[in-house]
């Protein structure tokens, strides 16, 4: 077979099975070009492509490991098993549409049949899994940072902003300080949210979030509105725009200082749910498009609230 880690062998579509002579494409290619045509064919968003072509970035050196030169449905069926050992049902779930979208347009191509036909996804949970935090907690999170830097002045004007609206990390990244604008008494950040191609959903920023980043924002000299809304601090890429693992650094080092590891988007559902605010109220905090989304908050905190276990253990015991 020669060098096998340096090529993958396709069949090719429009021959015969008996007949299929192998063409030979070296893996650079395959994983540089290939995917890449297939991501511009596809028109795959920015945020889609790193996790899909890393998907398939596993499916290819699974083939080489296993030195599989025509991939087979079964062979795939293997793979699927082979990464539920070790993926969330939710990550196992996207790999699995990164290669079927890919073998789809494979076959479209007449470069391999499809063998992704009729494999099924994984069966996802949609029940409410995170935790919220609770009011002390918030504040023990936002006290614990070192509001004396200029850095801490921007981490506590994102954590704020997200605890309190509900933002998600990419919506955070995506804002600029053009965005923020004033009606009447009230000031609300236009963000572009998931699935969107413009800023076209526009959420309240609390009064006093608000002055956490204006706060912010007084310590950037000779800003302007077009510039990105929370920009990094660091020496290789100070004053450029936060990356999303960034933003997720962040939130989950302050949360570590005070030992406690939520979610600041169930957060901002939970605690207006808990504090009056209306179903369809918290659905246009969160921007979902469907209520039964928002549905699993408001059923979470019913379960919550369900003393039944302890009603019929007082009935049985006393």
């Amino acid at each position: 077979m020669g060098d096998y880690n340096k090529y993958i062998y396709i069949p090719s579509i429009n021959q015969r099975e008996s007949e299929q002579k192998a063409v030979i494409i070296y893996q650079s290619q395959f994983t540089d070009e290939l995917v890449q045509r297939w991501i511009s064919f596809a028109g795959i968003r920015p945020t889609s492509q790193i996790t899909y072509t890393k998907a398939l970035k596993q499916l290819f050196k699974y083939f080489r490991e296993n030195q599989i030169v025509n991939p087979t449905r079964d062979d795939l069926l293997d793979w699927k098993a082979q990464l539920s050992e070790k993926l969330k049902p939710s990550s196992l779930q996207l790999y699995l549409v990164a290669a079927k979208l890919f073998f789809r347009f494979l076959e479209q191509e007449g470069i391999y049949r499809n063998i992704s036909d009729n494999i099924k996804g994984t069966k996802l949970d949609h029940e409410h899994k995170k935790e919220a935090l609770t009011i002390k907690q918030c504040k023990d999170i936002l006290s614990v940072i070192n509001i004396f830097t200029d850095k801490g002045l921007r981490d506590r004007a994102i954590i704020a902003l997200m605890m309190t609206a509900g933002l998600r990390t990419i919506e955070v990244v995506r804002a600029n300080i053009e965005d923020i604008h004033n009606f009447g008494e009230h000031t609300y950040l236009s963000v572009q949210g998931k699935g969107h191609d413009e800023k076209a959903a526009k959420i309240m920023i609390a009064s006093q979030v608000y002055e956490f980043i204006k706060e912010y924002l007084d310590t950037r000299s000779n800003r302007n509105v077009r510039e990105p809304l929370f920009v990094s601090t660091s020496r290789r890429n100070f004053n450029q725009r936060l990356e999303t693992q960034t933003i997720s650094r962040l939130v989950k080092s302050v949360m570590r200082d005070v030992g406690i590891a939520h979610s600041l988007r169930h957060t901002a559902a939970t605690q207006a749910l808990l504090n009056g605010v209306s179903l369809t109220q918290v659905q246009q905090i969160l921007r979902h498009s469907n209520i039964n989304t928002t549905l699993i908050y408001s059923h979470h905190l019913e379960r919550l609230k369900n003393k039944g276990e302890q009603i019929v253990a007082d009935a049985i015991f006393d």
